[in-house]
């Protein structure tokens, strides 16, 4: 008997343990966005750092001007790029923000035309 016990909360544990690494957690489109746009601006953010390291590295002449100049054109684009992903994002968030409002109004109003 005892041992019956002890195996039922033994599974019990490892039932309860295990439930929040098998369940899985619906899927959130606006954490996934926001989650996305913070990957892209720290991703940002090492670009604008690998630059700086680059002009201190070129003060220190340790660099060429050529090299400089062509790690420096790339670094730019790559901040560039970024930043215009983040831009899209942020732009796909309100236009969805404002259609849901838009038929969020809708619904308010019974359907009916202002």
């Amino acid at each position: 008997m005892t041992v019956l016990i002890v195996t039922l909360l033994v599974a019990a544990s490892v039932a309860v343990l295990a439930y929040p690494l098998l369940v899985r957690r619906p899927v959130d489109p606006d954490e996934q966005a926001e989650e996305l746009s913070l990957g892209l601006r720290k991703a940002r953010d090492r670009v604008y750092e690998e630059i700086r390291v680059l002009q201190q590295e070129y003060f220190l002449e340790t660099v060429s001007q050529e090299e400089y100049t062509e790690q420096l054109q790339a670094a730019r684009l790559r901040a560039a790029e970024l930043l215009a992903q983040q831009q899209q994002v942020q732009q796909t968030l309100r236009s969805i923000g404002e259609g849901v409002e838009e038929q969020m109004g809708l619904a308010g109003d019974g359907g009916r035309d202002p």
